[in-house]
């Protein structure tokens, strides 16, 4: 209390309320996906614009159908058609997705920018898209923004692997080009059909948003550092080309994230973000789709919840309470089995560099906080060793 305060011209105790800790730091949405295509029931007035759908339900009435007669209502009208977006939007709700923004636009560029503008979206793809630049587009948005990642589907049909290994551009290759802020999925998946016209016959279909959900889903069970892999795709029958041990051998350290067939249905069995391990310039601290999505929860987390402190005087009882505030968010996130050490301490830190934080930076309005998290890698590799042993093996 300063000592020209009301109340301060008697002698006595005064208690004055400070703030000694910053506000606590929120982590921010992960799972809210973003798609871009053509829908069966083009509306003018949804048309070309970012619309925000929060069930399966509402999708079908805004995008795909006409509400029922009253006196039929389970009809199959002619509006409800399919197409790559309504496939997928539908396979996001399936598989544990909870809130998506749609943009009803064949062009795809136009859709893409509508996403951009929207801080929510942290998943974008374009369904059933597999040329190269819509690959391009996808990356661009993604590395450029840093708050979300693409998901890249494949080419239909069963492909050529030693295509599917080799970037698209320059050429003959399939695969995306190099990017840690995507994730490429092969092959195509079966599934019912629920929105073709006659309800019967099983279609292959692009898997970028079913995976999508799949994010979604393993963000809410497990949380965003764990990778969405080894995980079920509901709604899935069967795979268009069956993945050998072989192949995924030659397709995962090229950035292909396999989805297998095993005795529980369609799995997606790969996590790695689209960069080839061979390639001496790869960045492999982001080999992982979760450790990029996961480093990206952080960072979005940290500038949104440090914000308090923008126009705070530069002294020393603010870097205490900015640091008191990171910890206590970094504390969340080791306890939430996302950093690797036995201890906080051991996991992250948070420090205040002089060499970045001199008195002409000061002057200058600049605080640089220096943050280190030791991130908790996938175990994609169990390796289990097995000896004969020649004795009792309590003796060994």
């Amino acid at each position: 209390m300063p000592i020209n305060a009301p109340g301060t011209k008697n002698p006595g105790v005064k208690v004055a309320e400070v703030q000694l800790v910053g506000p606590p730091i929120l982590g921010v949405g992960t799972s809210t996906a973003g798609f871009v295509g053509a829908v069966p029931k083009d509306r003018p007035e949804f048309r070309r614009k970012a619309r925000l759908v929060t069930g399966i339900d509402q999708f079908l009435k805004d995008y795909v159908a006409d509400d029922p007669p009253a006196d039929d209502p389970l009809p199959i009208p002619d509006a409800r058609k399919s197409t790559p977006l309504s496939i997928a939007v539908v396979g996001f709700f399936l598989n544990g997705g909870l809130q998506c923004y749609v943009v009803n636009d064949t062009d795809v560029e136009k859709g893409l920018k509508e996403l951009e503008a929207i801080d929510d979206v942290s998943i974008i793809a374009v369904p059933g898209a597999s040329d190269a630049p819509t690959y391009k587009l996808l990356q661009d948005q993604a590395q450029r923004l840093k708050d979300r990642v693409a998901v890249l589907d494949p080419p239909p049909g069963k492909a050529d692997l030693t295509k599917l290994i080799v970037p698209v551009t320059p050429g003959p290759g399939l695969r995306p080009l190099t990017s840690i802020w995507s994730a490429f999925y092969y092959p195509q998946i079966k599934i019912a059909a629920p929105l073709k016209g006659d309800g019967k016959e099983p279609i292959f279909v692009a898997p970028s948003g079913h995976v999508a959900g799949v994010y979604a889903r393993v963000d809410g069970l497990k949380g965003v550092h764990k990778a969405p892999a080894n995980e079920a795709i509901f709604g899935a029958l069967d795979v268009e080309h069956n993945i050998s041990d072989a192949d995924q051998n030659a397709l995962n350290p090229k950035g292909v994230n396999a989805i297998r067939l095993f005795s529980q249905g369609p799995v997606v069995f790969g996590a790695r973000t689209v960069q080839d391990e061979a390639d001496p310039s790869v960045d492999s601290s982001f080999l992982y789709i979760s450790t990029r999505r996961l480093t990206s929860f952080i960072e979005e987390s940290l500038q949104n919840g440090l914000r308090f402190a923008i126009f705070e005087p530069n002294t020393i009882p603010l870097r205490q309470r900015i640091a008191r505030s990171a910890r206590g968010f970094l504390d969340g996130v080791w306890r939430d089995g996302a950093l690797f050490g036995a201890t906080p301490d051991e996991a992250y830190y948070v420090r205040f560099p002089d060499a970045f934080n001199t008195d002409d930076d000061r002057a200058k309005g600049r605080l640089t906080i220096e943050i280190g998290i030791r991130v908790a890698f996938p175990a994609e590799f169990i390796i289990i060793r097995i000896g004969l042993l020649l004795q009792a093996a309590n003796a060994s």
